[in-house]
């Protein structure tokens, strides 16, 4: 039994350091889910939205993390319909102290008669699961025809990481969707995109000099998993 004090700590203190240790190293790593949606309108019809979608090296030019897609291996799965396997590498800053690069598989299946671009994420050899979501419906708005786009991420992660991610990850999606509004919507289509690295920073500054209809619906709810 100890009977001296180290660091200055009785045994009891100690003791109770060291449980509120473990409690605490126990939330940091419980695993917990989140789940955030995004909608946007767009107005142009729901065949452009999904010819856009539908060739994942295209989010290069909207997605503020991107760096790109590789090693494509497209096949049709049992259901019959369409998907791809890719790696992909995104660049994230950790509050400007430094960046790192991320490289995870992304399995990504194209559901077109259910209006659906349904994708599934490895980060970390499993310390973030992640199933994404765009459906596609058509709809009306302030008179004009479009297409509403539905952006649901549901996330499985330590709780350590839950906020990060909550704040890169919905600001990646949500200027997904406004880069995405900004190049359809100027009349670009699959068939004259420029394929070359195209300054996807450009859009992000639209998005914030135009006022551009993204709703933000953020059904987002934390619950632990078990």
């Amino acid at each position: 039994m100890l009977s001296k004090s180290v660091y200055g700590l009785s045994p009891a203190q100690l003791a109770v350091a060291a449980a509120l240790l473990v409690g605490l190293t126990s939330l940091l790593s419980r695993r917990t889910e989140i789940v955030f949606t995004e909608e946007i309108f767009i107005e142009v019809g729901g065949e452009h939205v999904y010819d856009f979608l539908s060739d994942v090296r295209l989010l290069d030019l909207v997605h503020p993390f991107r760096v790109g897609a590789f090693n494509l291996t497209p096949s049709t799965g049992k259901d019959g319909y369409e998907e791809v396997k890719y790696t992909n590498i995104e660049k994230v800053d950790y509050f400007g102290l430094y960046e790192d690069a991320l490289v995870f598989p992304v399995h990504t299946r194209f559901m077109k008669p259910l209006g659906e671009i349904r994708s599934s994420y490895d980060v970390l050899d499993g310390t973030l699961l992640a199933h994404q979501c765009f459906t596609l419906r058509a709809a009306e708005c302030n008179g004009a025809n479009g297409t509403l786009v539905t952006d649901t991420s549901r996330i499985q992660l330590p709780w350590m990481y839950a906020h990060f991610t909550i704040w890169k990850g919905g600001e990646a999606h949500h200027r997904i969707l406004g880069g995405m509004k900004a190049l359809l919507e100027r009349g670009y289509r699959i068939d004259n995109l420029p394929m070359g690295r195209l300054p996807n920073h450009y859009y992000q500054t639209m998005l914030l000099e135009e006022s551009l209809e993204i709703k933000p619906v953020f059904h987002m709810y934390t619950s632990y998993l078990s």
